[in-house]
């Protein structure tokens, strides 16, 4: 019996102290990572970017499939590039870590060579911490500005004539 009760008390003690433990605040290095995603990305050095995620780190843009691996997400990134998109301003809202894992909530702005907003919206990163070097793992972003509202079909030729011969 007293067996039984020395185990539970030492399980619940393991318990209530791995609970209890606090997590280190991470926010300032994932910041710190941050602007080294941001130096790349203003520089179009999309093969760059990539080196920045994990080995299988996995990019999910919105309407698109999923991106995976370092070589194809750089791929994504010059394509960006290419569609007019000069630089970027990233904001970290809010950062939570448990041992080499972080989930960083934050806040985009895209601009053009001119400077104008061409985006603003939101992401989420879960980081993975690799040798002391914080790495993007999943990465996914949407967009704060709404879709244009659908455009009515104009009737074709032919359905015109139709109505005319009525």
């Amino acid at each position: 019996m007293k067996t039984k009760v020395l185990f539970i008390t030492l399980l619940a003690s393991i318990l209530i102290i791995n609970c209890s433990q606090t997590s280190k605040d991470v926010t300032n290095e994932i910041v710190e990572a941050n602007k080294v995603f941001a130096e790349f990305f203003n520089a179009h050095n999309g093969k760059a970017i990539g080196e920045l995620y994990t080995e299988n780190g996995r990019l999910f843009p919105a309407n698109s499939p999923v991106i995976e691996g370092r070589e194809a997400i750089g791929s994504f990134w010059n394509g960006v590039f290419g569609m007019g998109i000069d630089h970027a301003t990233l904001t970290t809202v809010h950062v939570e870590s448990y041992k080499n894992t972080a989930i960083e909530e934050g806040a985009y702005n895209l601009f053009d060579a001119s400077n104008n907003k061409l985006d603003e919206g939101k992401y989420i990163i879960i980081w993975k911490n690799i040798d002391g070097k914080w790495h993007l793992d999943r990465d996914i972003f949407s967009s704060n500005i709404p879709l244009p509202a659908p455009q009515e079909e104009e009737p074709s030729s032919s359905e015109n004539q139709d109505e005319e011969e009525k």
